[in-house]
């Protein structure tokens, strides 16, 4: 039973990284975003606040953590008492599932304020690049625009 409570565990927390992704960074793109024409315009960073961004809830952290809560609840006593141990790992899983899920879905962002080049101000919102880093005030960036209205800044 161990084994079955250590790889439902292990196969929980393998779904709730894999939710954690950068997928809301200035060099990242979907599958429909790629081919399509952008409209560039430069422009010099103004200001730069760093926020939180939450992506929406998945429901498979609260899942897995009740599938996992209810397996180690149920080792819980015999009888009612391996009911009750399974009915509470069930809640206090799910509960610390969704926790987790929010916590690894909550992503590091700035929202920048950029002077465009005709003089008129825009504030756009996107992840930090683990691989570029933050955007600074001052710099000088591109300002991708798709048609479907998504903007990015780059370097």
């Amino acid at each position: 039973m161990k084994k079955i409570i250590h790889l439902l565990s292990a196969t929980a927390l393998t779904l709730l990284v894999g939710c954690a992704s950068q997928t809301m960074t200035g060099s990242t793109y979907n599958d429909a975003e790629v081919g399509q024409a952008q409209i560039v315009r430069m422009g010099r960073i103004e200001s730069v606040r760093p926020i939180k961004i939450s992506v929406r809830s998945t429901g498979l952290g609260s899942m897995a953590g009740a599938a996992a809560g209810g397996v180690v609840g149920s080792e819980i006593g015999r009888g009612n008492g391996s009911v009750l141990g399974t009915i509470a790992g069930v809640v206090a899983g799910g509960v610390g599932g969704t926790m987790l899920e929010k916590d690894l879905n909550t992503v590091e962002g700035q929202e920048l304020t950029i002077r465009l080049e005709d003089n008129s101000l825009i504030s756009v919102a996107q992840e930090i690049s683990k691989e570029t880093g933050p955007l600074n005030p001052g710099e000088t960036v591109r300002v991708l625009s798709s048609p479907r209205g998504k903007t990015r800044v780059v370097r």
